[in-house]
């Protein structure tokens, strides 16, 4: 909506500094009014010969201009307030009907209500009387004018008067005009910042020579309802640092009129003038609202201390609008930074989650390749590791031995003492099997059930045999008392091993070597179990 505003203003800037006539203006800023803000219809009335009459109106017909301006009429395609409305109404505001929204704008000159402007927009539009304080003075002192010259035409008493008066209202049209595209170009500016201090320092040092004030400064508040400097002006001009400066919120006249009755601008002609709450001189002094909403977030400061000029009427109306545009770009900065925030919030959550679920998933890992009653590797780790070893022992011409353990008689052991002593008897005996071989590339594994394998890449036949008797002896040493009822079973937890050794090469395969070795263990269960067999590949 900012942008929206400041292109309607630079473009009725650009027209009407060409334009020559009351007429011309009223038209001009009317098509203008269609364009930008999508309206309807409207009506201008002004206060001509102590009388309320029409100037200028839109409807079906079009844009409608009348001069000298006609009695209102009664009835009306449109809804307009009755007559009687305008005659104590001094302040703008807004009514909701089911089709439009009626802005009602009152058009002053030297703090006298001189006419009304009554805008139709969609329901939808956020245009609110604030942004068309500018347009009203702008109306004002065109009327004004335009009165003054054709009260020239009919009459010769006080001609010379009446051409000063007509001059002068043409320089303070020239004068707004060019503060209109100043603000523009000082937003223009405040919009390229992206930091808010440098916002600060732009609004504060060219909003002064912009629009021709002595001396300007910003304060914010905070939560705790405190005020603090950011950039303003010392007494000799120069634009100043004032970041140290805070205090609490004076309780002088312009805080009640801008905070307590919600005013934009607080104007006091005649005051004392300060400098860090030190009085330092009189003159005037202006404080301009900064508003988030119904929130106030600051000030800007005003005075004349340097020059002593004074302001010109379209002054007031000026400042609201540049209180207005500081606003809003304070609080798009404080959008901008607290979004930087949540970013950076949001990016140290998403490394910490990420290292959490790294670590998790490395768990997740590391579990997926142990056996979880044995705490030894699992299945799928020996299926891996033995086709690599495989592929590597074909490639380099190396030996390759396999051992299959199972334990003798376990179906009994389980019926007789229970699963639960079964599951301790497993464990017992991968953690006493696992330390029998340790050296680099070995692999003891739980294939399942009762049975173990152990891979040993790069070891012959005879070291494989000699694994086979290190097992069976670790067996004996453990002795796990087996619950035996007949003297024919051993007294203790016994293993039958299967053994075999290979060369791989591109004739054989991983499928029939594994199966020679489970043969060897069945002949090793078949000849009395407690043994090993070795059988060599075809």
């Amino acid at each position: 909506m900012n942008e929206q505003i400041a292109v309607f203003y630079q473009t009725v800037a650009k027209q009407c500094s060409n334009a020559h006539s009351l007429r011309t203006i009223c038209e001009l800023v009317c098509r203008n009014l269609i364009q930008s803000f999508s309206v309807n219809h409207l009506q201008l009335i002004i206060k001509y010969n102590n009388e309320w009459k029409l100037l200028l109106e839109l409807n079906t017909k079009g844009i409608q201009y009348y001069f000298p301006p006609i009695i209102i009429p009664t009835s009306t395609e449109y809804y307009y307030k009755n007559i009687h409305y305008y005659v104590n109404k001094t302040e703008a505001s807004i009514d909701i009907l089911p089709n439009y929204r009626y802005v009602l704008i009152p058009l002053k000159h030297h703090s006298a209500i001189i006419g009304h402007l009554t805008i139709a927009v969609p329901l939808e539009s956020n245009l609110q009387p604030k942004h068309l304080t500018i347009l009203a003075a702008l109306l004002s002192a065109e009327i004004t004018a335009g009165l003054i010259k054709k009260a020239t035409k009919n009459h010769n008493v006080g001609r010379i008067n009446a051409e000063k008066a007509l001059l002068s209202s043409k320089e303070q049209q020239k004068s707004l005009l060019s503060y209109l595209q100043n603000m523009h170009d000082i937003s223009f500016q405040l919009w390229r910042s992206n930091i808010m201090e440098d916002m600060l320092f732009i609004a504060v040092d060219e909003g002064k020579k912009r629009l021709n004030i002595d001396r300007m400064a910003i304060f914010l508040f905070d939560k705790q309802k405190r005020m603090h400097g950011t950039f303003g002006t010392d007494i000799h001009g120069n634009t100043v640092n004032e970041g140290y400066f805070e205090s609490e919120i004076p309780n002088q006249w312009f805080a009640s009129k801008t905070l307590e009755y919600k005013e934009y601008i607080a104007f006091q002609e005649n005051t004392p003038l300060y400098h860090d709450l030190q009085q330092i001189g009189f003159g005037w002094s202006a404080y301009i609202a900064l508003w988030d909403e119904d929130t106030p977030i600051g000030w800007i400061a005003c005075d004349n201390l340097i020059t002593g000029q004074p302001l010109r009427n379209y002054h007031h109306q000026l400042l609201k609008q540049y209180g207005f545009i500081v606003s809003q770009h304070i609080l798009r900065l404080r959008a901008a930074d607290k979004l930087i925030k949540l970013n950076h919030d949001l990016e140290q959550r998403v490394q910490s989650r990420t290292k959490e679920l790294n670590k998790a998933n490395e768990q997740l890992q590391k579990l997926s390749r142990i056996d979880a009653l044995t705490n030894i590797a699992n299945r799928r780790v020996f299926d891996e590791t033995v086709m690599t070893e495989w592929r590597r022992a074909n490639r380099l011409g190396l030996p390759l031995s396999l051992l299959i353990l199972d334990i003798d008689n376990f179906k009994t052991y389980n019926d007789k003492l229970g699963h639960a002593a079964g599951d301790q008897c497993l464990r017992k005996i991968a953690a006493t099997l696992s330390q029998v071989e340790r050296r680099a590339g070995t692999l003891f594994a739980r294939y399942g059930g009762e049975e173990f394998v152990l891979l040993l890449p790069g070891q012959n036949q005879q070291a494989a045999v000699n694994n086979a008797q290190r097992l069976l002896n670790a067996m004996h040493n453990l002795a796990l008392p087996f619950p035996s009822e007949s003297k024919k079973d051993k007294p203790i937890v016994t293993v039958s091993i299967g053994v075999s050794t290979i060369i791989p090469s591109q004739t054989t395969t991983y499928g029939d070597f594994f199966k020679h070795v489970d043969t060897a263990l069945y002949q090793a269960k078949a000849e009395g179990k407690d043994c090993f067999r070795v059988l060599l590949p075809d």
